[in-house]
């Protein structure tokens, strides 16, 4: 079995000095408390440093040599060789607990101000924290999936304030909880609103439906009018693409949600793409189970589905003027 030396950066900025067979599960372990003494009250810790060891021997020697150095000399061994961002993000998603879905059911009944600040500390560390270190972990596999596709926790996690400025319904907080990866250059913005947005992917979490899908939804006119023409100049391509059994089996046909019940002004009844062209949205997903949605694989799960959804999503890019990539830059 294999040992390693890690080094962790806390909370308030210290670093902590440790060895393990697994540095993944160490950190969960940090992470949810049951480390050492040392990073309990200083979570969440960061892994920032792995150094494979012969043996235990070996680790234990190693870990207290780098113990004895100074601040400034473990700063420059976190430099000097920094530990793969592949090993950061696996480390430190610990997967979404039930206490999440918990969370969006109680705010559900109580769809409040009040309640949701009292209850904040709860949103934070079941969904927002997770959803975080989700986003990144995903990030990660895209770049050898569909390289010009990214995450940031910023600009990916969607919002849990409701926008409530048209609508009859004025509960503050959206009961779900959700992520989008987005074209580099068309950046995070979705639907209507979004002069520039492009297809990406998405993930969606809440107690009744858990779900991943792709596509573009809802784009603005001129958007929309260049996917149709797209469609129209290479539906041989599209329907290879939408048509094919393995994407149908696995999700399903676009969604219908706003389809439109007869053909837009200015195509002919008999037209030859008649049957996409009533589509406002461009939408296809599947459902994920309970145990999916909550395990600690979920980054892999999203990533096989991202990956089966890329040819739809590239093909919806290139009609708006957004090239794929064969690396990230």
């Amino acid at each position: 079995m294999p040992w390693y030396v890690y080094l962790a950066r806390c909370a308030d900025g210290s670093l902590y000095t440790g060895v393990t067979t697994d540095p993944a599960r160490r950190m969960r372990r940090h992470n949810e408390g049951r480390g050492a003494a040392y990073t309990r009250s200083r979570r969440p810790v960061a892994l920032v440093l792995v150094e494979p060891a012969a043996d235990r021997s070996a680790a234990l020697r190693r870990e207290w040599a780098i113990k004895r150095l100074t601040r400034g000399d473990k700063e420059g061994l976190v430099t000097a060789c920094p530990a793969t961002l592949e090993e950061r993000v696996m480390s430190e998603f610990p997967g979404f607990r039930s206490a999440a879905l918990d969370f969006f059911r109680r705010l559900k009944r109580r769809n409040t101000r009040q309640w949701f600040e009292k209850n904040r500390a709860v949103y934070e560390q079941e969904v927002k924290l997770p959803l975080q270190a989700l986003v990144e972990a995903v990030d990660v596999r895209l770049a050898s999936i569909a390289p010009e596709i990214s995450g940031d926790p910023k600009g990916s996690i969607f919002r849990i304030h409701r926008d409530v400025r048209f609508s009859r319904d004025k509960s503050p907080y959206k009961t779900h909880a959700a992520c989008w990866f987005y074209h580099r250059d068309a950046g995070p913005g979705v639907g209507g609103e979004a002069a520039g947005g492009g297809a990406g992917f998405y993930f969606h979490l809440a107690p009744e439906e858990r779900f991943v899908g792709g596509g573009i939804w809802m784009p603005p006119r001129p958007s929309l009018d260049r996917i149709r023409q797209a469609i129209i100049e290479q539906q041989q391509s599209f329907e290879a693409i939408v048509l094919a059994p393995g994407f149908r089996r696995r999700f399903g046909p676009f969604d219908e949600e706003d389809m439109l019940k007869r053909l837009p002004r200015g195509y002919p009844l008999d037209h030859p793409a008649q049957r996409w062209l009533r589509y406002r949205s461009f939408t296809v997903g599947r459902e994920l189970s309970r145990k999916e949605a909550l395990g600690r694989g979920l980054p892999r799960i999203l990533e096989r589905d991202f990956q089966a959804l890329t040819p739809l999503v590239r093909f919806l890019n290139r009609a708006l003027g957004y090239a794929p990539a064969a690396r990230r830059v």
